[in-house]
């Protein structure tokens, strides 16, 4: 595929567009209550598969 320059902004914007929905869509979690877990919370309880012991 050749990247010409109509090619390369026509990328971006869909891109960019891309990215301002899935930006909507968080703030409407974030506006209906949804608190996502910290990054701590989530290493510290994972739920790792168990494994019989030999």
């Amino acid at each position: 595929m050749e990247w010409t320059p109509e090619a390369i902004k026509a990328e971006m914007d869909y891109r960019q567009k891309a990215l301002r929905e899935d930006s909507r869509r968080y703030q409407e979690l974030l506006r209906s209550g949804y608190r996502p877990r910290s990054w701590w919370h989530r290493m510290t309880h994972r739920h790792e598969p168990q494994v019989p012991a030999a």
